[in-house]
């Protein structure tokens, strides 16, 4: 019976010992998947960034290439402007040409008028108007007649030329004139038009700078975002390192308490044998002495799940940001539509020419602390000091675009959103002040009011416009 009782306990023993590997080995290897699936998650962040920084570098060249396209058209553009100003000045001197022989002309015109002139006084001082033919027929002989009708003859040329001269000197001098003032006019509308066109590149490459600004901006920060998550990488494969050998550890000490046991276990066996002999009462000894080895044996395998817990202590650890809150805000009720906007307005007028343009910029606290914005989000702080919030804090073109109620350009008025085809469908915003005003912040010269009859914002106005406060 005791011999029976014994190897019961002895095998309990050895399987109480034997489960201590498999359950420690288990912690580990979850503690090692877990690691291993952040190191994945780590990775695939790692893999999106760098297609973003790609995807970026390919935005950039594109930007170049649109630069050097402009940079082309600026040249070109001036190249034309110096042609036509060496126009002008050919024109000036045709001009002075002109008009050295439209004094000659002039005076070629007084000159015969002085003759006419004499001519007439003559007549006068001779007893008044008298004909040519009253000259023939006071001939006294037919010698005499041939004289007068001869002399007449000569007159009548004389005076015929002289007319004609004239008319014909009168006709030239219009022309002249009339050829003078079309060159002049049509050069001033060509330069006038090289002008606009040089504005319009200038605009452009302004927005194209500012755009690759802003590229490097992101593809800085998400640089320094993979350099965090390679970061995180290292600790996490540190981790990994730290389970591993912690688990070899355990398994080597699982070992040998495996082998020690083995070892008990014989021992056991024969004192058993020998207790058989001496008597039950060292049976009951034997017994009470195994009965403490498999609950030491419990105590150390707890001891080893406690220190695997501890292992796994920081790891898994992440947060979630929150969502921007998009909404419009009606703004106060006490205050009316008039009383909003006119504060929106006086709010963005106090930054013209004292607020730098910055492509993206706006939407943090130190943008908007050192009144940097675009477009958008100058439209979107301007009337955010009235009350009024227009999409959220990260409010772009393509949002604001979607606020309000649509306008015709023929009815638009004070305070209505107005877009343009910049780099992009809806690519600019401003506010509209009236008489083809309106307030803006622009990449070449930052907060200032522009003119719907500038050439350029002519061009790139697309008639789409907003009413977000009435």
């Amino acid at each position: 019976m005791s011999k029976k009782f014994l190897s019961i306990t002895a095998a309990a023993f050895i399987g109480a010992g034997s489960t201590f590997v498999p359950f420690s080995k288990a912690f580990a290897e979850s503690t090692t998947k877990s690691i291993k699936s952040q190191e994945s998650l780590v990775q695939s962040s790692i893999s999106s960034k760098q297609n973003e920084i790609a995807k970026i570098l390919a935005d950039q060249k594109q930007l170049q290439d649109d630069m050097k396209k402009i940079s082309s058209k600026i040249s070109e553009t001036n190249r034309k402007i110096t042609e036509k100003n060496q126009e002008v000045q050919n024109t000036k001197a045709q001009v002075a040409e002109l008009n050295t022989k439209i004094k000659e002309t002039q005076k070629r015109i007084e000159e015969r008028n002085q003759v006419l002139a004499e001519r007439a006084r003559d007549i006068q001082q001779n007893g008044g108007s008298v004909s040519y033919l009253d000259v023939i027929l006071e001939s006294k002989s037919l010698s005499d007649l041939i004289s007068r009708a001869a002399a007449v003859t000569t007159f009548v040329n004389a005076d015929r030329s002289i007319l004609e001269a004239q008319e014909k000197d009168k006709k030239e001098l219009k022309a002249s004139k009339d050829e003078v003032q079309a060159k002049l006019a049509k050069i001033q509308s060509d330069l006038a038009d090289l002008q606009e066109l040089k504005e319009a590149n200038k605009y452009e490459l302004a927005d194209q700078k500012s755009m690759e600004a802003a590229l490097d901006d992101q593809k800085q920060a998400i640089a320094d975002e993979i350099s965090k998550l390679k970061y995180k990488a290292a600790s996490l494969s540190a981790q990994e390192k730290a389970a591993l050998a912690e688990l070899e550890k355990e398994q080597s000490t699982a070992k040998a308490s495996s082998a020690s046991e083995t070892a008990t276990a014989s021992s056991v066996q024969s004192n058993d044998a020998s207790a058989s002999q001496n008597g039950s009462g060292s049976g009951s000894k034997s017994s009470a002495n195994t009965h403490k080895a498999k609950t030491n044996s419990g105590s150390d395998s707890q001891a080893s799940s406690s220190s695997g817990s501890g292992l796994s202590s920081n790891v898994g650890a992440s947060s979630s940001p929150s969502s921007g809150n998009t909404s419009v805000s009606s703004g106060s009720t006490s205050k009316s539509a008039s009383e909003i906007i006119e504060k929106a307005i006086s709010a963005g007028s106090s930054l013209i020419w004292h607020s730098p343009y910055k492509f993206g910029g706006g939407r943090n606290a130190s943008d908007i602390a050192n009144r940097r914005f675009d477009c958008s989000s100058f439209v979107h702080w301007a009337y955010l000091q009235a009350g009024v919030n227009l999409g959220g804090a990260g409010a772009t073109t393509d949002t604001l675009v979607g606020l309000g109620r649509a306008v015709s350009p023929s009815q638009m008025k004070r305070g209505d959103l107005i877009f343009f085809d910049t780099y992009k469908t809806n690519g600019h915003v401003g506010i509209y002040l009236g008489n083809g005003q309106f307030l803006d912040d622009n990449s070449s010269h930052g907060v200032s009011v522009d003119s719907l009859s500038n050439g350029y914002w002519k061009s790139v106005f697309n008639g789409v416009v907003r009413r977000v406060v009435e």
